[in-house]
């Protein structure tokens, strides 16, 4: 698996000259294709290029979304030589990942996050996916042939955004002590868009887990910590609360279970989501929450299965008693 280039925009006329496309589509969306679409059209100058512009948001990762973008792509005579680039946040590459592993069985796919949940998380890895019943129920594990990071991009990016990426850092920051270190001397979130060591050093956590563990058979699912709680809020807000301000209060609810447990020090946990002003309240009922957790893909035949935190850098995948979760749940309410 390749590593991101970190790059100014410039850069991406030389991948896509490398990559030699037939022809280029890039999916967007209506906020992303205002701000940056216009300077990824001019370097891409002499491509025979496709617009695929969607809406914002989560419902838009949906398979009636990949059936009309499959469609626009079939008429304008893509092939498989031809690249896919998703420009934009999560949802763009997610859904950009999953409509160039399916059609005509691959493609070739690029991807330029804009956003810092992005660059940080859901553009690493080669997940795809499209919500069906729950989020990314159907999906595919397919590698880009380029992830282009350029922290300019982050540039224009609302507080709100910042917030939403920095939820994925503080992740980071529970599995490795040096993102920690180097997160805890942050004080202003929005130093966070221009920390190139810290975004680096956030992406080499992913990558160094992803090459051990490509299709999440096992130590990949470290990774999902903060997400077993995060993704049944998410569910239950029918996708109103973000990802990131989710998982947010998933890492809280870990941070605890991590305490009740092992002894684990939730204050270093829930002092930077307080620093930040990110979300530690559980919003739903502790009840309500469990059982969508048991619903969730992660669980293992109905029972939840947890990443707890041991101490930072150290975390153990395990199937936590119910008790346990409740009583987490509702130190949180």
């Amino acid at each position: 698996m390749k590593a991101p280039i970190f790059a100014p925009l410039s850069e991406l006329s030389s991948l896509v000259e490398s990559l030699n496309p037939y022809k280029i589509a890039v999916l967007t969306d209506e906020n992303v294709e205002k701000l940056w679409l216009p300077r990824v059209l001019e370097i891409l100058d002499g491509y025979e290029v496709l617009k695929l512009v969607i809406p914002e948001g989560e419902e838009q990762k949906s398979i009636d979304t990949a059936i009309t973008i499959w469609d626009r792509l079939f008429d304008f005579g893509f092939t498989r030589k031809s690249l896919l680039i998703g420009l934009g946040g999560g949802v763009i590459t997610d859904l950009a990942g999953f409509v160039a592993s399916t059609y005509m069985r691959g493609t070739l796919l690029g991807f330029i996050p804009t956003t810092l949940m992005a660059q940080v998380d859901a553009a690493i890895g080669g997940k795809t996916g499209v919500n069906f019943h729950g989020k990314n129920i159907i999906g595919t594990f397919y590698l880009p042939n380029f992830i282009l990071i350029s922290l300019e991009t982050l540039s224009t990016l609302p507080m709100v955004e910042i917030l939403n990426g920095l939820a994925e850092i503080v992740k980071y920051a529970i599995l490795d002590a040096n993102v920690y270190e180097i997160l805890r001397a942050i004080r202003d979130p929005r130093e966070v868009t221009k920390n190139l060591e810290l975004i680096k050093a956030s992406v080499d956590v992913k990558l160094r887990i992803v090459r051990e563990d490509l299709r999440e058979s096992g130590k990949r699912r470290v990774l999902n910590l903060g997400h077993t709680v995060g993704h049944a809020i998410e569910k239950l807000s029918d996708y109103k609360i973000k990802h990131g301000f989710a998982v947010s209060i998933g890492l809280a609810a870990a941070a605890k279970v991590g305490e009740f447990l092992y002894g684990f020090d939730s204050g270093k946990v829930i002092e930077l989501l307080e620093r930040f002003n990110l979300p530690r309240k559980l919003p739903f009922e502790p009840e309500k929450v469990i059982s969508a957790m048991k619903m969730d893909k992660k669980a293992w035949y109905g029972r939840i299965v947890f990443i707890v935190p041991i101490e930072i850098g150290k975390v153990s995948i395990e199937e936590v008693p119910e008790e346990v979760i409740l009583k987490s749940l509702e130190d949180l309410t």
